[in-house]
């Protein structure tokens, strides 16, 4: 399965910027990090993948017919609905979105409404709830964001074991790029410029 890009353009006009500038690139199964400094368009990228911004030329081939699933900079939960609700909104299978929440360490949280819950709790609801979603593409606009030192290693591991198709990821850490490609199932690093 691949996603091709072809000369992506993408410009604001307020004030005047071109972010993408005749990008080409080929998006295979696994991961693929896109790095680089803020304001360059990486996210811009992603939203044109899904969809949600069109380019101003170029053409995507090959996202037909496929589902994505996507963690957005900003966390986007219900805050009057549970995590486990959460969770099971994109999809209601309750035991694995269980299973999810707890190997996230969020088995005793699981009632709990999201706006009771932490910055980095909330991220992992959000984690939880791409992974259990039906989907070709999975977009992680820098997903592990607010995660303290000693649980990220864990959640980044939950990403690798549960994750599948084309995984796209944003991130401004190498070391995260390094642990989820470390066995060599990671596409290039593509440095959206």
């Amino acid at each position: 399965m691949e996603i091709s890009l072809k000369n992506i353009c993408k410009s604001y006009d307020d004030p005047p910027q071109k972010v993408l500038d005749g990008l080409s690139f080929t998006f295979g199964d696994g991961f693929t990090f896109i790095m680089g400094a803020s304001g360059i368009g990486k996210t811009t990228l992603v939203n044109i993948i899904a969809g949600f911004v069109k380019p101003d030329s170029g053409e995507i081939i090959g996202m037909e017919g496929k589902k994505v699933s996507m963690v957005f900079q900003e966390d986007r939960l219900l805050e009057w609905e549970t995590a486990l609700t959460n969770v099971t909104f994109v999809k209601k299978e309750r035991e694995y979105a269980t299973r999810l929440l707890t190997q996230a360490g969020l088995g005793d949280s699981l009632h709990k409404k999201a706006s009771e819950l932490s910055g980095g709790m909330k991220r992992r609801v959000c984690l939880c709830r791409a992974l259990i979603a039906d989907y070709d593409v999975l977009i992680l606009d820098e997903p592990f964001k607010g995660l303290d030192t000693e649980l990220k290693p864990i959640i980044m591991q939950m990403v690798k074991e549960h994750a599948h198709g084309i995984i796209i990821c944003i991130t401004h850490d190498p070391a995260e790029a390094e642990f989820l490609g470390r066995d060599g199932s990671a596409n290039m690093v593509l440095d959206a410029q």
